[in-house]
């Protein structure tokens, strides 16, 4: 082989190398509950652990209630445009559905404000051998760096 063969062989090693020695976030995570477990003599199995981020609000959550927010607003303009063509008692109990539909909306509007944020990780799935029909979960920081309450 030529010499820059070599070089190229070695430094195509190293990289490879070096990326499998890289941890990930679940790595982490599992490291950091056995270091504050390896005292206890707790066995911990996490094969079926799961690293799942965690939001002030859920991104699914927010986005249904953005959904429903806007199919509120179809039904209150519905209800607004035929109120009229009813009769007084009629025209009472839709004034009611439609304030309760108003009180909802309003609701949803106040989680719009909240924009999901990034807080955090949590690991579950953690089985352990004192807890047979259990699992645990943990929280971590945004950096993988602590367990949070």
């Amino acid at each position: 082989m030529k010499k820059n063969d070599h070089f190229v062989l070695i430094a195509i090693s190293l990289i490879g190398l070096s990326s499998c020695m890289k941890k990930t976030d679940q790595d982490r995570a599992i490291a950091l509950v056995e270091s504050k477990f390896e005292k206890s003599g707790q066995q911990l199995n996490f094969d079926d652990s799961k690293l799942d981020s965690l939001y002030t609000i859920e991104p699914k959550a927010y986005a249904d209630s953005l959904r429903k927010g806007n199919e509120l607003d179809s039904v209150l303009a519905v209800l607004e445009s035929e109120i009229e063509h009813f009769s007084q008692q009629e025209s009472d109990s839709v004034g009611l559905i439609s304030a309760r539909i108003t009180k909802d909306r309003y609701r949803l509007l106040e989680i719009a404000k909240v924009k999901p944020q990034f807080i955090g990780w949590k690991l579950t799935g953690v089985k352990t051998d004192e807890l047979k029909t259990g699992v645990l979960t943990f929280k971590f920081n945004k950096g993988i760096t602590e367990i949070v309450p």
